[in-house]
């Protein structure tokens, strides 16, 4: 028993030490530096996801115009007495821009790295800008829901008593329930439902983009920010003279906006002169809306001094 030895496994030399995992207070641990952790930039480049934004916007603002406009000005008249062609390409509004909408929000940094990670009770600074966008995104689509109901229903109505003017006269309440639907439903809960929602979705853009800094932006990045904006602001300026009382609302909530652009610029200015106020796109998003109510003020500025404050129909325009 005296000449037994352990295993060589229990008793290694030093020849089989691994002195940097002997202490834990060694400074031989592993260590990664910050520069080699995973970043944004890393995964994303700059210019590029400038780009998509750019279109991200170009894209939104064009479609919700193109899908308030045509049916306006195009007739597509009925394709069953009870459902009219207008009321088919209206079916399909949202389906193609909330997503547009969405998109803008997943660009964000904010959206990325989750924000303050206590922003609002328990809530992060991620979820509440989710929580305030899908507020606003149902109340976009309920008013649209609203709208689409509305005249589809008026429609059979409107026909029926023009095909039966007798019965109109005595028995009035086919009028009320005509104009119920189209007045009180339609051009005025529907319209500003709808209106609602798309600028408390806007308003969340502007929240979650406060802080982020892009560019400087390649030319065509440019080009593409700046028609958006001019699209954007072409939408602002049409749904106020298309909707009634529309004008002063549309005056006012484009000051109100570009107050709180300049605002958010001048008191949060991101190390920028002016906050990138006079910039081309460092603050991308703010300056993509305080051009756009800009815009629309001056168009709705030039509507009233020719028209007054009668909106489109009420002026006559087809």
């Amino acid at each position: 028993m005296a000449d037994y030895e352990l295993p060589s496994m229990y008793s290694r030399g030093p020849q089989y030490s691994y002195p940097e995992l002997e202490s834990e207070d060694d400074n031989a641990k592993i260590n990664i530096p910050p520069s080699v952790l995973p970043t944004r930039e890393s995964f994303r480049d700059v210019h590029v996801e400038d780009n998509r934004l750019a279109w991200l916007l170009l894209g939104t603002s064009f479609f919700i115009l193109l899908w308030t406009v045509i049916p306006v000005v195009v007739d597509f008249g009925y394709i069953t007495p009870w459902f009219t062609g207008d009321a088919l390409w209206r079916l399909f509004d949202p389906v193609i821009t909330l997503p547009f909408s969405l998109f803008i929000m997943t660009r964000a940094d904010v959206m990325c790295t989750g924000g303050q990670p206590h922003y609002w009770g328990a809530l992060s600074e991620r979820s509440v800008a989710w929580l305030l966008w899908s507020i606003g995104a149902g109340i976009y689509v309920q008013g649209h829901g609203i709208h689409l109901a509305a005249a589809m229903f008026k429609h059979p109505i409107q026909n029926f008593n023009i095909a039966h003017p007798e019965l109109v006269t005595q028995y009035p309440v086919l009028e009320e329930m005509y104009s119920n639907m189209r007045d009180l439903w339609e051009h005025y809960i529907a319209h500003y439902m709808y209106a609602a929602g798309a600028m408390a979705m806007s308003w969340v853009q502007l929240f979650v983009y406060r802080n982020q800094i892009h560019g400087p932006l390649p030319t065509p990045t440019r080009i593409v920010w700046c028609i958006g904006s001019l699209v954007y602001g072409l939408l602002v300026a049409g749904v106020a003279i298309e909707f009634p009382n529309g004008l002063i609302v549309g005056l006012i909530y484009s000051i109100v906006i570009a107050f709180v652009a300049i605002a958010i610029l001048l008191f949060n200015k991101r190390n920028l002169p002016q906050g990138g106020l006079f910039t081309m796109g460092r603050r991308m998003v703010i300056q993509f809306y305080l051009g756009s109510c800009v815009v629309g003020f001056i168009i709705i500025i030039i509507w009233i001094g020719k028209f007054g404050l009668l909106n489109r129909k009420a002026a006559g325009i087809a």
